[in-house]
């Protein structure tokens, strides 16, 4: 086991998390023109799981000092303002960027299609699972693996061992990170949504979603982000979703409440969704098939 670290060590010796300036020219596209609504901002916000982060954190700092936690994008565009989350977004998109993640070991456009992909899930589950706020589950889903961003900042050396390991199953990366390193990408997002002082219901999704028997509050949410994360990674490697529905854990089942048609009927209209939205937001880096 690597013990020279912990998650928390790791977050707070970790530059700033940022986004690519691509994602501040899709927002600046909806804002230009007359018609746009609150919903099509919060869309072209979240479509970037790192801005997304960083505008929650801002817009629940003392900068602004409202009086309640803010949990949604499309709620902070409300509360804020479309222009004003647009201006935080350009600076801080101008002064920092991902400038130390090596290309060797992940390709950045890849990685915000495998966390769109999981939001997108996991907004159709929780809709399915009749969850009040269900793009919380969205925000929860694009934020997933943005620990696995400071393992290859601050530990590219132990990422690329585990990747060369992994040889491409995702699935397996969390047992290789707990062995290796004696943590996971998962409690490195939680230790970072800590320290952005993140709403309960992200961080305690982030955390437990490996694992979510474990989580002793917001289990629902983890539940289904666990399911969305389980059906994004068996899809992406080309394999049948049979193999995660025949494996769900009884803890997940009984929090879900959904049956193999339900959830069967979420991955078709979840493959039309990232489509659509992929193409939308991300014409450069997607192309329809």
């Amino acid at each position: 086991m690597f013990a020279a670290e912990t998650p928390e060590a790791l977050v707070m010796g970790a530059p700033q998390l940022v986004s690519p300036p691509v994602a501040v020219a899709r927002i600046s596209t909806v804002l230009e023109r007359e018609d746009f609504t609150i919903g099509e901002v919060a869309e072209a916000i979240g479509q970037d799981p790192a801005l997304a982060a960083r505008l929650l954190k801002i817009v629940n700092s003392s900068y602004y000092g409202l009086s309640g936690r803010i949990e949604t994008i499309t709620r902070a565009v409300g509360m804020v303002g479309a222009d004003a989350l647009y201006d935080l977004a350009l600076t801080t998109s101008v002064i920092h960027g991902f400038r130390n993640i090596p290309a060797c070991l992940v390709n950045m456009n890849d990685f915000w299609l495998n966390s769109l992909y999981c939001g997108v899930i996991a907004r159709l589950l929780a809709k399915e699972a009749s969850v009040l706020h269900s793009e919380r589950l969205f925000v929860a889903g694009l934020l997933h693996r943005i620990g696995a961003l400071i393992i290859y900042m601050r530990l590219p050396d132990k990422a690329r061992e585990i990747l060369l390991v992994a040889a491409g199953d995702d699935r397996l990366i969390p047992g290789l990170e707990k062995e290796l390193l004696g943590f996971t990408y998962a409690e490195i997002g939680a230790a970072l949504a800590k320290a952005w002082k993140m709403p309960s219901a992200l961080r305690e999704g982030i955390r437990w979603h490996l694992e979510p028997e474990r989580a002793e509050g917001y289990r629902l949410e983890a539940s289904l982000l666990y399911l969305a994360n389980q059906l994004k990674t068996v899809s992406l490697l080309g394999f049948p979703i049979q193999d995660v529905l025949r494996a769900i854990p009884d803890e997940v089942a009984s929090a879900i409440r959904l049956d193999e048609t339900q959830i069967i009927n979420v991955m078709s209209k979840a493959t039309e969704k990232l489509s659509d939205t992929a193409a939308v937001f991300m014409p450069d880096v997607y192309v329809r098939h």
